[in-house]
């Protein structure tokens, strides 16, 4: 399952963006957004590197 992210959480750092193995996540209107989820390998990454808990997985 790709991650959710919460855009009012989300302060468009890109650190998820910039670590995510399989580039499911990607930046636009200055949010992380998600623009490939088949390639999401439910890795956690992202998650883990969210300092601002805008990032889940479902």
């Amino acid at each position: 399952m790709p991650p959710i992210v919460d855009t009012e959480k989300c302060t468009g750092c890109g650190t998820c963006v910039d670590d995510c193995p399989n580039e499911v996540l990607a930046l636009k209107d200055d949010k992380a957004c998600v623009v490939n989820p088949d390639e999401c390998i439910d890795c956690g990454v992202c998650v883990d590197d969210c300092s601002f808990d805008a990032i889940t997985l479902s």
